[in-house]
């Protein structure tokens, strides 16, 4: 029986996703009666709940105590990178968020810019460890002649290296078949069980906005060159050409060469369809969220990653269009589903947004299916309760369903 654990994770304010999705599970762990110590660095950590108790990571000392320890473990170094050594002394369950950890990896053993070469060589030494000589011969010439490096590149997936970390965990907590597919061939005495990514308050409308003319479509998240925002917005303007009327929302940083999309609008002749809000705070981005009838979620090339936009817009009953790769790949029929070849992309995109303008009757469809698939299986309670279940199972492994 789960009465207390311990859970090695982000948290608010830290600006990353799992921070959320983690104070999210915690606090409908401590409603279902269940004691949570939280490890974390965060600086302005706190809760409010009576059930959960905020610490500082250096403070963890060990799992004598707890019925579980359980790492919310990415691939960013800032966040997880402090949770390597307490992993490695402290084993415990491992919920993996994103299948390829070679970011992470990368960042501590690889020193491109230090006169030492043996400190940059020991990243291909600890790659030959877990892959073989000629994995890491190929990946040294890929680096010396390619960029970006292998890490930021479309092969990461075939290298995972999330090897240093999973030979420390006592069970694993995914959120697609692609990741454990991916853990499988490396680990295959290493149980990993799938289980959906749920929030809080993320229920469906069962009203329609009023009906207008103009399809409201929403962008969320950080903008990144690899989450195409640059082909929505051609998609747009070729929508605008065909005489669909379409408004894009996008709710989040322009990062890197995204800073410019705003111009790129404007290049367009489209910017009067476009608004650009910026970071938003969660409960802003959220209301825009519920407000807008469609969202768009792309992302090439993946670490394999789980969406947390995407996950809230399932919860929402959100109509929602992802790049068939990953765990994208795997969500039901009512998300639409485009390639990742960018000529493609940017066609099959135009083609759907013009059909929605084009046919009053798609969209309310469209909507109803995306609603029937919340209500049956993004019930944040029920996941609580499969939560419970498998760390329960994680202690002495019985024959279980297996969540999701």
């Amino acid at each position: 029986m789960i009465r207390k654990i311990a859970m090695i994770t982000p948290w608010p304010d830290e600006r990353t996703g799992i921070a959320d999705y983690a104070f999210d599970l915690v606090h409908g762990l401590a409603t279902s009666g269940v004691e949570v110590d939280v490890f974390t660095t965060s600086n302005d950590a706190s809760s409010n709940h009576s059930r959960v108790t905020v610490h500082d990571l250096d403070h963890f000392a060990g799992g004598n105590g707890y019925d579980q320890t359980v790492y919310q473990m990415g691939n960013c170094s800032t966040f997880h990178g402090p949770q390597l050594p307490v992993l490695t002394q402290y084993p415990g369950v491992v919920h993996l968020h994103d299948p390829a950890l070679h970011h992470l990896m990368a960042f501590f053993l690889y020193r491109n810019d230090v006169q030492d070469q043996s400190k940059m060589l020991a990243y291909y030494d600890v790659l030959r460890t877990w892959y073989g000589p000629a994995v890491a011969d190929w990946i040294l010439k890929y680096n010396e002649t390619d960029t970006p490096l292998f890490w930021d590149g479309p092969y990461v997936n075939e290298v995972p290296f999330f090897d240093p970390v999973l030979a420390c965990a006592t069970g694993c907590i995914v959120h697609s078949q692609f990741a454990q597919k991916s853990i499988g061939k490396r680990f295959p005495e290493l149980e990993a069980l799938k289980f959906p990514q749920l929030y809080r308050g993320m229920t469906p409308s069962c009203s329609d906005r009023m009906e207008q003319d103009t399809i409201q479509v929403g962008i969320f998240g950080i903008v990144q060159p690899h989450k195409h925002v640059d082909i929505v917005l051609e998609a747009v303007k070729a929508c605008a050409a065909k005489g669909s009327k379409i408004h894009l929302h996008v709710g989040g940083s322009l990062q890197g060469t995204c800073e410019t999309l705003p111009q790129f609008a404007r290049n367009l002749g489209i910017q009067d369809s476009v608004t650009f809000y910026g970071r938003m705070e969660e409960e802003a981005f959220l209301d825009k969220m519920r407000n807008v009838d469609v969202c768009i979620s792309l992302r090439y090339p993946t670490m394999g990653e789980t969406s947390a936009i995407v996950s809230r817009a399932l919860q929402l009953g959100l109509p929602t269009i992802v790049n068939d790769v990953g765990w994208y790949a795997e969500l039901p029929e009512c998300v639409v589903k485009l390639p990742v070849d960018k000529n493609e992309m940017r066609q099959r995109l135009t083609q759907e947004l013009s059909r929605l303008s084009e046919d009053s009757s798609r969209l309310p469809s469209w909507k109803q299916r995306c609603r029937k698939y919340a209500s049956s299986a993004c019930s944040y309670e029920r996941g609580i309760q499969d939560y419970i279940q498998l760390l329960n199972h994680f202690r002495s492994p019985l024959p279980l369903q297996k969540a999701g």
